[in-house]
């Protein structure tokens, strides 16, 4: 798995979510024994980002999610680029307002889970704890690469914190619940079109 969905810094968080929280086979299951994993309401979250190397500092990421228009929205702190991830249409567009321009590719990882729908895969319920004030429900989880996550979910769908090998990868520091307006979703006019770079 690619942390940061093929794309740089500004896309840590997504990239997370599609590959840790989305990404295992479907199965069949009972009611109850899976998370929801897609906010059921829309919410302004942020992150701490921490790498394992205890030589790079954590980094802070804003998520905005408008479940009407299926969309999120990330900002890294103190970073001229944002990304816009539309799960209708499945294309995730990276802006660089610094120099006026996008780059729109196809969003990696697996379909949304619907809000209301629970996700996809084998997850094992774990214990509860209170991450940002909210209480959450902790999911024991493997991601695309086969690695075991616990993954701390709210019970309408908000991500809290993802753990793996006994590290906090993300945690939220806030979370507020509230409806998010159109435009922070629109992609700004006027901006030059660049062509995703392949490997």
């Amino acid at each position: 798995m690619t942390i940061a969905m093929r794309t740089p810094l500004a896309g840590v968080l997504a990239g997370v979510m599609a590959g840790v929280l989305i990404g295992a086979p479907a199965v069949s299951r009972a009611a109850d024994d899976a998370p929801f994993v897609t906010p059921q309401h829309d919410v302004d979250v942020t992150y701490v980002i921490t790498s394992p190397d205890p030589s790079r500092p954590p980094v802070r990421q804003r998520m905005r999610w408008s479940g009407q228009q299926q969309r999120q929205r990330v900002d890294p702190e103190g970073s001229a680029t944002f990304m816009v991830t539309d799960y209708r249409t499945r294309l995730l567009t990276v802006v660089d307002t610094a120099h006026q321009a996008r780059t729109t590719i196809p969003a990696p990882g697996p379909a949304l889970s619907a809000p209301g729908q629970r996700a996809a895969g084998v997850w094992a319920r774990g214990p509860s704890m209170v991450v940002a004030g909210q209480p959450c429900t902790v999911w024991h989880a493997t991601d695309t690469d086969g690695r075991a996550s616990d993954v701390c979910y709210t019970d309408d769908g908000v991500m809290l914190q993802v753990v793996r090998d006994g590290h906090v990868l993300v945690q939220a520091d806030t979370l507020v619940r509230a409806a998010q307006p159109d435009p922070v979703f629109a992609i700004p006019d006027g901006l030059t079109e660049v062509r995703a770079a392949h490997p």
